[in-house]
């Protein structure tokens, strides 16, 4: 196995340039780097992440606070942020926040005391006034996932919550539906809030009056999306569209529906957000609002990643739009 002995012997350099080039660390002329570059990837040399982390006093990782291990959504984000982690030399450090703001508080707290060079968090309970006091408190960079921050005030990548409604609903409404029932996340959730606000000020915009008999909250599972459709079609007969703030409500609501012998996209039209994997597979294909989480999380590391370098990073939220894939569950009622 090759050592940084070695390295230096091929690139013809001292022991002190090769760790200033593995570390990011002082003044170091391009053409010498290529030359180190060069002669690690020719004798397949991988840097000891703990010898790194010895010189360095980090720990040469990036730790990760997301809201629950559960779910596609989070583990696309999980994947890319453990993918990029790797390819840059560093480890992802990964826990959970259960929702709770003291949990995630606690998080950050021990990801700090690991020595992480950076923290990304996801967190659905946070307001942007905690992560902009949190962050003058840390040693270390905040990347916020999910959440505008002020400019100025924080770093942050976001996906834009009240547009997924807005297009949904355009999308609804385009096909003549007016009766249309939304199945909600949790409400003491900023997407859920920024969702519902997105379908009503659409609805209103055409003229369609909310109708809040026709909303149920709840907290995002299948059973959630089963229960929800049956409550629903007992209160009005009249449905003939519903609007579920993520995948697997929609599913939950199908499978509802199937088993009271109302046809899909027939009697009602389903529209779900996330573009979930099974999405495209479900008996109708899903119509949805895809999420682009892949990009949102290489967004949020790289931010990351030029903070650690002490590269100039605006203190800016980055937001990024999704789109609609129409598929077989909602249909022309015109």
């Amino acid at each position: 196995m090759a050592t940084i002995n070695d390295v230096c012997k091929l690139a013809g350099v001292s022991k002190a340039t090769v760790s200033r080039v593995m570390n990011g660390k002082g003044p170091v002329k391009e053409e010498t780097k290529k030359l180190i570059f060069d002669a690690m990837e020719t004798l397949d040399y991988k840097p000891s992440l703990v010898a790194q982390a010895l010189a360095t006093n980090s720990s040469n990782s990036i730790g990760l606070i997301v809201s629950f291990f559960d779910g596609y959504y989070f583990g696309i984000l999980l994947k890319e942020a453990t993918r990029i982690a790797e390819e840059s030399g560093k480890q992802l450090i990964v826990t959970d926040g259960h929702n709770q703001v003291e949990t995630e508080i606690e998080a950050i707290n021990s990801l700090v005391a690991r020595k992480c060079d950076a923290i990304l968090i996801y967190s659905r309970t946070m307001t942007a006034d905690d992560y902009c006091e949190i962050q003058k408190k840390l040693p270390i960079p905040l990347v916020v996932i999910n959440r505008t921050l002020p400019d100025g005030l924080g770093h942050a990548v976001a996906f834009d919550q009240y547009n997924a409604s807005q297009m949904a609903i355009e999308h609804l409404v385009g096909l003549g539906h007016k009766n249309i029932a939304i199945i909600t996340l949790n409400m003491t959730s900023s997407t859920g809030q920024i969702r519902l606000k997105g379908a009503k000020e659409t609805l209103e915009k055409h003229g369609i009056a909310y109708d809040d008999n026709l909303t149920i909250i709840k907290n995002g599972k299948l059973e959630d999306g089963y229960q929800a459709c049956k409550e629903l079609l007992k209160r009005s007969q009249d449905i003939s569209a519903i609007f579920c703030f993520n995948d697997h409500l929609a599913l939950g609501a199908i499978k509802a529906l199937k088993e009271m012998n109302i046809r899909v996209p027939e009697d009602i039209s389903i529209v779900g957000i996330d573009n979930d994997e099974i999405s495209a597979f479900l008996s109708p294909a899903l119509t949805t609002i895809n999420i682009p989480i892949q990009k949102v999380t290489q967004l949020a590391m790289d931010k990351a990643l030029r903070l650690i370098s002490d590269k100039e990073v605006k203190a800016t939220t980055e937001i990024l739009k999704g789109n609609i894939i129409v598929r077989e569950s909602t249909k022309n009622i015109n």
